[in-house]
């Protein structure tokens, strides 16, 4: 499966050695699907993760974060304070001070690049962390030899390798559910996952919200030659729909994918998201602007294109749940 764009420039892998939940047969049953979510956490708690199971034997305590899709989720359940190591540093405007703060803190894993400009982080300086649970996407480090060495990893369900198949359909914001109930059940905190869920449903206010047309989500990269819609199964068809807008790739059963030029002006949409992860969201829309071909487009013959940053889509996280109101503000400046 193709990796998510944003990924490909920051993706960790791990050198020499890496979502419904089971309960095993002493301890509690959890799932996926929000349930007891008041229950006394029990462990041990094994997860299916990607086809893999995970076995926590207690609350993690010592968390290590491979990229920063998790910190949303984490800050919700009050759990930034179990984080020990991180590979990135956070994208401040994200989060609450306290949050980023706090992440300052803490030892950035050293890395290098690989061959196709993907940060690698050894195993041993994960060791070196002493964690007691790994955060990454699957295809950022072996999972097989962390649990092997005695770390569960967990990885956040958009980023598996074989995706479950509920995350090959249309996403609806119920993964975000999920998603919350999930890290609740793993970190014993099940009463703030329900609680995160509830404050998570009142940031997407009204679902009445006017029709603003179409629109395709794009992530561009090898300097503006590559362009990468996000399809149906993303979050950015639901996050488009609570924004008023139709996302052109809905029928796309990928969730994200790199598109010709001439499929992206046959389908035309009226407006142009860009997805960007740091960085200036102007020089992400000139540089998109000055790519060739893109001139065709009503988008940008319009003034239609603004840069909306990457977490306020994919992976599912109360991040998501911000997003419509993102792209709203940036819809309301366009002509």
């Amino acid at each position: 499966m193709k990796a998510h764009p944003p990924l490909i420039a920051g993706l960790i892998a791990v050198v020499v050695a890496a979502s419904s939940l089971t309960a095993c047969t002493s301890a509690s049953t959890a799932s996926n699907a929000p349930a007891s979510p008041t229950a006394d956490a029990q462990y041990p708690l094994t997860i299916d993760n990607c086809g893999s199971d995970v076995t926590l034997t207690h609350a993690p305590k010592r968390i290590v974060m491979v990229n920063n899709d998790a910190l949303a989720t984490l800050e919700a359940l009050d759990a930034v304070d179990r984080v020990v190591a991180v590979t990135a540093t956070p994208q401040a405007d994200l989060y609450q001070p306290a949050t980023v703060a706090m992440i300052d803190t803490l030892s950035v894993l050293s890395t290098q690049k690989n061959a196709t400009g993907g940060s690698i982080v050894s195993q041993e300086s994960i060791l070196g962390a002493q964690p007691d649970l790994v955060i990454a996407p699957e295809s950022a480090v072996d999972r097989v030899a962390l649990t092997a060495a005695g770390i569960p990893v967990y990885s956040p369900s958009a980023y598996c390798q074989s995706p479950p198949p509920a995350y090959t359909q249309t996403a609806t914001f119920q993964r975000v559910w999920d998603e919350l109930t999930t890290f609740g059940a793993m970190l014993g905190v099940p009463e703030l996952a329900a609680s995160a869920i509830a404050d998570a449903r009142a940031d997407l206010g009204s679902t009445d919200v006017a029709d603003q047309g179409t629109a395709a989500a794009i992530y561009v990269s090898s300097g503006g030659t590559t362009l990468s819609p996000y399809g149906g199964p993303s979050m950015v068809t639901p996050v488009f729909a609570a924004a008023g807008l139709q996302n052109v790739y809905t029928d796309t059963p990928e969730r994200v994918f790199d598109a010709s030029l001439e499929d992206l002006l046959s389908r035309d949409p009226h407006t142009i998201v860009l997805l960007y992860s740091g960085g200036d969201p102007q020089a992400t829309i000139d540089a998109f602007r000055s790519a060739p071909g893109v001139s065709g487009l009503s988008a940008v013959k319009d003034g239609r294109v603004v840069a909306l940053a990457f977490p306020y889509t994919d992976p599912p996280s109360v991040l998501s749940t911000r997003g419509p109101a993102e792209l709203s503000k940036l819809l309301a400046d366009l002509p």
